[in-house]
């Protein structure tokens, strides 16, 4: 993320930028940010019909599905989402407009890394005596989740903020979508989330000077999550 040709002037001037600090946040508590208001745009949390989840016939992939739960199961990244000595400084020279950025990416990150967690922590435990393979696999996959949505609110938190993930399971909005449903826009998301983050992660590569904070370092492997998540829906599909 790079400052405006109109900060940089500003810059070069000696004049002071009209975003050298960023604007306040509105809080729900000190040092607790209250969410943005949702819109099309924002990340959704959804629920489904468990019912009709737990009869998927899925005698036809069956060994498909055991394999990636294994691969699932194996957690390749237990000891990845490490806060490393990098992340113990202060941030406050990120500030302007690439802090509000930078604040906003980590916020829709950690909502949507949660909205995935809430979903396939229900899928798991409604599916655990119905249908065990999926049970399963929603189990590891929010254990994922779970972790990424963490990661990610430590990381706000180094910016004085954080979301209140409790705040949001009880007020957000809940989407219905049918299990098919849930199960394509999931497979999108997921295999999205796996080229946003290795695009990062090699943008970061080729221009270090953009490398602002450590999070971006951590996306190599990050992503192999998000692409393991997207096998299991294409399986499914």
């Amino acid at each position: 993320m790079v400052k405006s040709l109109e900060t940089q002037r500003q810059s070069l001037m000696g004049e002071t930028p009209k975003t050298a600090l960023a604007p306040e946040h509105e809080l729900l508590k000190p040092g607790v940010k209250a969410p943005v208001q949702e819109t099309l745009l924002t990340p959704r949390f959804y629920t489904t019909d468990f019912e009709a989840a737990a009869q998927l016939d899925i005698s036809s992939q069956e060994a498909e599905l055991l394999a990636i739960v294994e691969e699932l199961r194996a957690d390749y990244n237990r000891h990845h989402f490490v806060r490393d000595e990098e992340f113990q400084q202060c941030w406050d020279h990120i500030d302007g407009e690439t802090r509000v950025a930078f604040i906003d990416f980590l916020e829709r990150s950690c909502t949507s890394e949660f909205s995935g967690f809430l979903l396939f922590k229900e899928l798991s435990r409604r599916l655990k005596n119905r249908n065990p393979i999926l049970a399963d696999a929603f189990n590891f996959m929010a254990r994922d989740e779970a972790r990424h949505a963490g990661f990610l609110n430590k990381s706000m938190a180094d910016f004085n903020l954080s979301l209140d993930l409790s705040y949001l399971t009880k007020n957000r909005t809940y989407t219905f979508f049918p299990p098919e449903w849930i199960i394509y826009t999931v497979y999108l998301s997921e295999k999205i989330g796996y080229w946003r983050y290795i695009l990062v992660y090699r943008h970061m590569e080729k221009h270090p000077e953009h490398q602002i904070y450590p999070l971006f370092r951590k996306f190599e492997s990050w992503c192999q999550d998000e692409n393991r998540h997207g096998d299991f829906f294409i399986a499914l599909l």
